[in-house]
């Protein structure tokens, strides 16, 4: 039995609502909301709003003038306690007379946590774990950015129901329904980076432009990084305009030509080199380590079924996979499948793959899966101790628990 009142994880519920509204604008920070509660009654809130702003609890204070005596603050992460663009938080929830602090999660960042303590040594109450999986879904980026130094890596792929990203003429827009590339938009909009490989960007020539709600105003573009091996992509290539998206980076073997890589530098893109996997493919693993320490938390891949191959299965780097399966058969021997590559020989060499959440999006089935292996706060991989749940086994184990998409 819960020890949260409905009213409470209503409360919550709003805080992370609010937080959501910082998707595709806050990085490198975390989404965060907050509302502050008096007499059962939700009298202020807000959010963070991107790098430099004011801190979800600052903004909810600000409502009230910084005038919160008597009231309680729910907030999805904890309050940080150090100065940075902006001032502590703590120091701002002292000042307004806060009596009680809910919050999601302890935050993993060493240069920020230690707020909760902070605030329980002036006398405030403090109780943690509210609505802790839903806060650890929302920044999950974060989380493994800050606890492994690697980004968050989301898949993203349409298919027909018998599997085919193409006719065997190569004929594959569309695929996937209009509310389905509207969403891939929004995965775009939220994310640090899209990685197409060679044949994506050459074939689609694609901008790899986040353009959701008609091209709205974002915090930033992401980074597009296409993987070249032999850098022989035409230069009029869309994603080399400077002027439709992020930052370009291009990513070749070690045996490139030196005077290609040089030439993409003068005109303004970055060039990464990666060693060769077993199978000739650039080394997927060495890509994510060179994003991961450029700053960038998540990557997009949207893969041909080469690269779906490789993120999957030769050198497996996904945590998170968006399917849409169209109501539609295509056929065909030779029309190429979600994943290309020598596959596997045995079923035992498989990895499993969980469902988290199967629903619609417009005629399509959209599937959300995580990969084995994916990013998640496991005893193993060691987020518990860090993230201060000491022996809270069962706040582990709620997690992942999802609440069912619309059934088909």
């Amino acid at each position: 039995m819960s020890r949260w009142t409905p009213k409470q994880t209503g409360f919550m519920k709003e805080a992370l609502r609010l937080a959501r509204q910082g998707w595709g604008q806050v990085s490198p920070n975390p989404m965060v909301g907050a509302v502050l509660v008096k007499d059962d009654e939700i009298v202020a809130g807000g959010w963070h709003t991107g790098p430099g702003q004011p801190h979800a609890e600052a903004a909810a204070l600000a409502e009230l003038d910084h005038k919160a005596r008597g009231c309680d603050l729910y907030v999805n992460l904890e309050p940080c306690d150090h100065q940075g663009r902006t001032g502590p938080c703590t120091e701002l929830i002292l000042e307004s007379g806060v009596k009680k602090v809910y919050y999601s999660l302890p935050d993993p960042n060493p240069t920020a946590s230690g707020g909760a303590a902070k605030l329980e040594e002036a006398g405030v109450e403090v109780d943690r774990g509210l609505l802790a999986g839903e806060a650890w879904e929302l920044n999950q980026f974060f989380f493994k950015f800050v606890l492994t130094g690697k980004p968050f890596v989301v898949l993203k792929t349409a298919a027909s129901l018998d599997g085919k990203i193409a006719t065997s003429a190569g004929d594959s827009r569309w695929i996937s329904s209009k509310a389905a590339r509207n969403f891939g938009h929004h995965i775009r909009a939220g994310v640090d980076a899209i990685l197409v490989g060679r044949g994506t960007a050459e074939k689609d020539d694609p901008e790899l432009s986040a353009r959701p709600w008609g091209r709205r105003k974002m915090h930033r573009q992401p980074w597009r990084i296409v993987l070249d091996p032999t850098l022989r992509l035409p230069a009029g290539l869309k994603l080399f305009d400077r002027k439709l998206g992020g930052p370009t980076v291009v990513v070749c073997a070690p045996e490139a030509d030196e005077e290609a890589k040089s030439t993409l530098r003068r005109r303004g893109h970055t060039v990464w080199e990666a060693p060769r996997t077993p199978g000739g493919l650039l080394s997927l693993s060495s890509v994510m380590e060179q994003v991961g320490a450029a700053g960038l938390q998540s990557v997009l891949i949207e893969p041909g079924a080469t690269l779906a191959a490789s993120a999957l299965q030769e050198d497996p780097v996904a945590d998170l996979l968006h399917v849409f399966l169209a109501p539609t058969f295509i056929g065909g021997q030779t029309a190429p499948s979600l994943l290309g590559g020598k596959g596997v020989r045995q079923l035992t060499e498989t990895r499993e793959v969980e469902i988290i959440k199967l629903g619609r999006m417009g005629p399509d089935i959209h599937l959300l899966l995580r990969p084995e292996g994916g990013f998640r706060p496991t005893r193993t991989q060691s987020p518990a101790p860090i993230l201060g749940y000491g022996n809270l086994d069962d706040d582990l184990d709620e997690i992942y628990r999802q609440e069912p998409g619309e059934e088909i």
